[in-house]
């Protein structure tokens, strides 16, 4: 459970610096050419990939662990029941 909270504070940091970097820098429209607008956008568009990527890898990494604990206590639980109903069990 602490893999799962560590990864979505994680993709929480790296999506806040992402948002911050699309929507941060200051483009004065008026003084700026059409290859620096232009390089503007790709530098948001950047950005904003970046924070939707994070969040989707979160999302899987999330889902991938979240599967992997329950097979965990699937195993457990059936152990648990195979040694509750084993005859060693019920000899000693």
């Amino acid at each position: 459970m602490k893999a799962i909270v560590r990864n979505i504070l994680l993709a929480c940091l790296i999506s806040m610096f992402a948002f911050f970097g699309a929507v941060g820098r200051k483009h004065t429209k008026d003084k700026m050419t059409e290859a620096q607008k232009a390089e503007a956008r790709k530098e948001t568009l950047t950005c904003l990939s970046v924070a939707i990527l994070a969040c989707g890898l979160c999302a899987w990494r999330c889902f991938v662990l979240n599967r992997r604990l329950n097979e965990e206590r699937e195993y457990q639980r059936r152990f648990n029941d195979y040694m509750r109903s084993s005859a060693f069990n019920r000899h000693y």
